[in-house]
């Protein structure tokens, strides 16, 4: 951001759901601290979210927005995401009959098949390895090992993810719902007399370092979103 700031670019800002330093920063800016501060990933809402496999899928684009990566970088980039859609694809499309399978599936302990049904499904079990599923089915033998670990994951706790990512999306539009600096937190009686305090000392800057602030209740966040609207619309009619 110094380098931006040089150049008089706007600073890169990342958020809580992206990554551990966006936990780090806004840790130390929302909540402050008391004693030397650790980062744990305990500290990380988003756990499942911000993981190694899936690095480049959440950071990749900031990196070429801001123009850090050289033409073979973005080459690997761009092979990697082709990598992961193509094994998505396969798994999607690609049927597996019990003949197949199904020793496979008795090993792994659990149930052999009925009938025919998609990669994808089956993939959900536990036990049952991806890669396994397409050595039985004769494709997907040139994927490469990253793409493989990062689809797999994703089908195997698809439900976990997107509640996660639900939240996720939910925490980027508070962080896009700017807060006055000069926000009269003291005369907003819907919200508790905590909150107002703890409000006016932090002085966040959007409504998701509002909700990171000890004490700030998701009752107080809908009243000061409304607070806010409030104030906006008084000095918008004042000039």
């Amino acid at each position: 951001n110094a380098g931006l700031a040089a150049l008089g670019r706007p600073a890169v800002t990342f958020g809580r759901e992206t990554s551990y330093i966006g936990v780090l920063v806004d840790d130390l800016v929302t909540r402050g601290v008391d004693e030397p501060y650790r980062l744990f990933t305990s500290r990380s809402e988003f756990r499942l979210t911000v993981r190694q496999d899936n690095a480049l899928r959440r950071l990749a684009t900031t990196g070429l927005e801001l123009g850090i990566y050289s033409d073979v970088e973005r080459q690997a980039i761009d092979a990697r995401f082709s990598a992961e859609e193509r094994t998505m694809t396969l798994a999607r499309e690609t049927s597996v009959r019990g003949d197949q399978v199904d020793q496979l599936l008795v090993d792994a302990g659990t149930f052999p098949l009925a009938h025919a049904v998609r990669v994808v499904e089956l993939a959900k079990r536990q036990g049952v390895e991806l890669r396994a599923l397409f050595d039985a089915t004769g494709v997907g033998r040139d994927i490469p090992f990253e793409a493989l670990t990062t689809v797999e994951l994703e089908i195997k706790y698809e439900g976990y993810f997107k509640r996660e990512r639900i939240a996720a999306d939910r925490l980027k539009r508070m962080g896009d719902f700017a807060l006055p600096d000069d926000a009269p937190y003291e005369l907003f009686k819907t919200l508790s007399v905590e909150s107002r305090q703890k409000l006016a000392l932090r002085k966040p800057a959007t409504l998701a370092q509002a909700a990171s602030v000890p004490g700030v209740s998701p009752a107080d966040l809908q009243n000061l979103n409304l607070e806010i609207e409030k104030l906006r619309g008084v000095r918008a009619a004042a000039h």
